[in-house]
């Protein structure tokens, strides 16, 4: 029998399908409307309803990893068949009421969050003339090349953006707050100019658990710009994006915080012993201070580079992205990663391959404060606990990974397409879990995942 909570994801479900249906009606029958009078042709269309989806299957061979596209996944992908990695079904509707004013509201459900409806966009845009128009309200996220589209299966050539360097961005899916762009028309050219900043809220998913935990993600004062150059056969992008304040809480954090302060309080109450060295007081003092540093230690402040092309030339296309993640934080360490994808059509197939990798470049966090101090078994105990916990804070915290994916699309209607994928996954090795959820260390760090899609907009 299915519970309450279940009927109404359920329901919700249905809700998202039906509006759909209704959507794709109520479009087709606006055009054939507008198709009896050259007066309405002529005029912008106030209302327009518009969608996306994909329906996708995946199949996972590794029994001791699980497969995700972001970290705010609810279901990975486990050893079989499943459904939750790609399928998607998404609504738009735009409404403007007057010459150059646009509102848009886009809602999202994913088979990996049962379905849950969420709020991708929700924003008034507002054309200022010469160029210029202002987005206010709830928009994609601008980080990376791809993060506005990672969603729209058909407006991708493969059947997901790589994993290995948009598994992180994918999770921040939107942005709460403004976005200024200037357009520039230079012939068959263009130059885009954004600049943005907000806010954004999602609950961060730690599948490396048995069961797995979740913690409430704020990411406070994000401004960043990107510059766009749109040739007649090359887009190129390059954006950067920092965010103030990157905060993550939960029981688990809550509790690391308190066994801190516990010790590190110990350790000020031994400084008071008049019996103690002077330099091993200053010792012990400089020991609970570094413990202090260590309260809340997945906050970062992250800044976010990417450098991306695609490019055409007669049947070829090539599709490149550097990125640059640098957290401003020891725990989580800088990464430099990339994606490459070549491909060549032949007519409405167009087989392609990707290359693409996430490398950790930055020392790991000094926990030396940890150490014993050969004092109090007590206390040394407790430190010892401690230890344990940030070494494998840092283990699971390393999201290093490459993948080499080969795949056909299709292009059968207008509109849909059919993909099919096979993707080698590796991470550098037994106990470093990536993008993967792996509830266990160490595991088997080789993983195979082969993936049929069917993409289609309306």
């Amino acid at each position: 029998m299915l519970t309450r909570k279940e009927n109404r994801r359920r329901a919700a479900a249905w809700l998202l399908a039906g509006l759909a249906l209704l959507a794709s009606a109520t479009a087709q029958a606006a055009d054939e409307s507008s198709g009896s009078s050259t007066e309405s042709e002529s005029r912008a269309r106030p209302l327009r309803f518009s969608g996306f989806g994909t329906l996708g299957v995946a199949h996972n061979d590794n029994a001791t990893a699980g497969v995700i596209t972001s970290f705010s996944q609810l279901k990975p992908v486990q050893q079989g068949w499943s459904a939750n990695l790609d399928t998607v079904l998404g609504l738009q509707l735009e409404w403007q009421p007057l010459n150059g004013t646009t509102f848009q509201v886009q809602g999202v459900a994913r088979a990996g969050e049962d379905m849950q409806p969420r709020l991708r966009i929700a924003a008034l845009r507002q054309q200022l003339g010469q160029g210029l128009s202002l987005n206010l309200g709830r928009m994609r996220s601008p980080l990376f090349f791809d993060s506005s589209i990672a969603e729209i299966g058909y407006a991708n050539l493969t059947a997901r953006p790589a994993p290995a360097i948009y598994a992180l961005t994918n999770s921040v899916a939107s942005l709460d707050g403004a976005d200024l762009q200037w357009r520039l028309n230079l012939g068959d050219a263009s130059l885009l100019a954004q600049v943005f900043g907000g806010r954004y809220d999602y609950t961060h998913r730690f599948n490396n658990f048995s069961p797995a935990l979740s913690a409430d993600a704020s990411l406070r004062g994000l401004l960043g710009f990107s510059l766009s150059a749109n040739l007649q056969d090359l887009t190129l992008r390059v954006s950067r994006t920092e965010i103030d304040r990157y905060v993550l809480r939960s029981d688990q954090v809550n509790q690391l915080n308190s066994g801190l302060t516990q010790l590190s309080g110990a350790l000020q109450q031994m400084t008071l012993n008049p019996m103690l060295p002077p330099a091993m007081a200053a010792a012990l003092q400089a020991k609970a201070q570094g413990l202090d540093a260590l309260r809340n230690p997945f906050n970062n402040r992250p800044i976010y580079t990417s450098v991306g092309l695609d490019g055409n030339w007669q049947r070829w296309r090539l599709l490149a992205e550097l990125t640059w993640m640098d957290p401003r934080n020891d725990l989580v360490g800088r990464g430099t990663g990339y994606s490459v994808t070549l491909a060549r059509s032949f007519g409405d197939f167009t087989p392609y391959v990707n290359v693409a990798q996430l490398k950790r470049s930055s020392a790991k966090l000094n926990t030396s404060a940890l150490a014993p101090t050969g004092l109090s078994p007590q206390l040394d105990a407790g430190l010892s606990q401690l230890q344990q916990g940030f070494d494998q804070a840092q283990q699971f915290a390393d999201i290093s990974s490459r993948s080499l994916s080969f795949g056909l699309r299709w292009d059968w209607r207008e509109n849909m397409a059919i993909k099919t994928q096979l993707d080698l996954v590796r991470t550098p090795n037994a106990n470093t879990p990536g993008p993967l959820a792996v509830p266990k260390l160490p595991f088997d760090n080789k993983l195979q995942l082969f993936s049929v899609t069917l993409d289609l907009v309306f």
